[in-house]
């Protein structure tokens, strides 16, 4: 009995001993100082390095590459430059790589054994990137004639005689950043290489790319503009009349027409008329002349922007293109027949129209000191043409409206202003193909005020006939204009 339990002591105290010796050795392989053996990174062995030791060698050899030369050559050598790798922007991954080894130097000696053993054999990598904007900003310093050019649109040219032509458009050579990175960091896959040269400039010619304008010869070429599809022209009203400010008139239509010169329609879009009225008073700004106010012509700003519409709204209709919103003028204008006006109130009246047909349509505008023409270019049936008639269906008799004036006798009447007619007008639209009638459309019905006879009297019974003090004041709607009433 005594001797088995000799020998079961005899045993604990072996496998303490061996306990104790394996916790020792643990601890001690745990504490050692240096990188485990075949550690590597790259081709280069860092194995048995302390990590003090590894942290220099790395920062010199990250020293070396970055001070490394590249010549860089364009177009053949004709412009070249010479520039280091971090004068390009070289970063590379150091801390990520010295983060892999640092649990070799905290926690307990059981993990940091745990880890030394995995880390047997490991291969790290250092990896080098280039960022965009730092090899951009680099390139731009050593080229830039290169950087300098600029791509030149192509460019339809129509002549006086309205035939079209096209210059082509001038592409440049760019230096291809993206392929430049790449081959720079293929070049440094194998950086020890480069570390343990005697720094070498080492030459590398430049990928270029070709670069095109935003517009080319194919992009005009398929928007289908071939031919003038149709003109109209309207004359200034005038200028010898005193109810209108011809300088201000004419600086009102050529400054819109200016806004839509070389509107460019896609098939299917609605051109709008409102924001181009905006960008003309932003732009040029208005002047003054004569504007509608509810159904009266009175001095204001802007007047003569329907004029435009008007002119571009007849032109439409000779193109075959659908109307989408336009209204007559409350009064007669001078410049297009009854029923061939289209007329604009901001917030309340608007001119638009659709490119309705299947190729892209191209507004351009021409002025001189009298007249005023819109021309649409695109791609219409050539066999096919359009006529626009209107017909005045009823004349409406001007009202009698009566007026105080107590400095004339009583029973006396004095007429102050002739009144005008207004009128009933229908238009229409003929198609044709070939000179024959093939459609014919009702565009509108038109109502044009008649304007009042305005008789001045007394009556001897004090009445006028005008609106009460307290009644509400009618809402202005101004059009052919954006201001009004102005008066000085």
């Amino acid at each position: 009995m005594a001797f088995t339990n000799s020998r079961l002591v005899w045993l604990w105290i072996s496998v303490l001993t061996l306990s104790l010796s394996a916790f020792l050795t643990v601890a001690v392989y745990g504490s050692l100082q240096r990188i485990p053996s075949d550690v590597r990174v790259g081709d280069w062995v860092i194995g048995g390095l302390t990590l003090p030791e590894f942290e220099k060698q790395l920062e010199e050899k990250k020293k070396s590459l970055s001070a490394f030369k590249i010549r860089l050559h364009v177009e053949g050598g004709r412009l070249s430059a010479e520039r280091t790798l971090q004068q390009l922007g070289l970063e590379m991954n150091t801390q990520e790589v010295l983060a892999r080894l640092e649990p070799l130097t905290y926690g307990s000696p059981f993990q940091r054994a745990v880890y030394r053993w995995r880390l047997r054999h490991e291969v790290l990598t250092l990896i080098p990137r280039f960022p965009e904007e730092k090899v951009q900003g680099a390139l731009k310093e050593a080229f830039r004639e290169v950087y300098a050019r600029q791509p030149i649109n192509a460019r339809r040219v129509i002549g006086p005689d309205d035939t079209i032509r096209h210059i082509p458009e001038i592409r440049v050579q760019h230096i291809d950043e993206e392929k430049l990175k790449e081959q720079l960091e293929k070049l440094l896959s194998s950086w020890e290489t480069l570390c343990g040269s005697e720094n070498q400039p080492l030459s590398l010619d430049v990928p270029m790319r070709t670069v095109d304008p935003q517009i080319t010869l194919r992009t005009l070429q398929e928007q289908g503009i071939i031919r003038k599809i149709s003109e109209f022209t309207t004359n200034f009203p005038n200028t010898q009349s005193p109810a209108v400010s011809s300088e201000g008139r004419v600086h009102n239509v050529r400054s819109t027409a200016a806004s839509l010169q070389d509107v460019l329609l896609k098939p299917g879009e609605v051109f709008d008329y409102a924001p181009y009225i905006e960008q003309t008073e932003k732009r040029f700004g208005f002047k003054e002349a004569p504007v509608i106010v509810n159904g009266k012509l009175v001095p204001g700003i802007g007047g003569g922007i329907c004029q435009v519409s008007s002119t571009l709204y007849n032109a439409v209709l000779r193109a075959g293109l659908t109307v989408v919103e336009r209204r007559n003028h409350s009064l007669p204008v001078s410049y297009v027949p009854l029923g061939q006006d289209a007329t604009f109130a901001s917030g309340h009246i608007n001119f638009k129209f659709r490119n309705s047909t299947e190729h892209a349509v191209l507004i351009r505008t021409a002025t001189d000191r009298h007249s005023l023409t819109v021309k649409l270019f695109g791609q219409t049936p050539p066999d096919i043409t359009y006529e626009v008639k209107s017909e005045t269906v009823a004349t409406l008799a001007p009202p009698v409206k009566y007026v105080l004036n107590p400095s004339l006798k009583i029973g006396v009447q004095e007429t102050i202003s002739k009144g005008k007619p207004g009128y009933i007008v229908e238009t229409y639209r003929y198609k044709k193909q070939n000179g024959r009638l093939v459609s014919k459309e009702k565009l509108s019905r038109d109502t044009y005020t008649a304007q009042p006879t305005i008789i001045a009297s007394n009556s001897g019974t004090g009445a006028s006939g005008r609106s009460s003090l307290g009644a509400d004041k009618p809402k202005l709607l101004i059009e052919d204009g954006v201001q009004g009433p102005h008066f000085r």
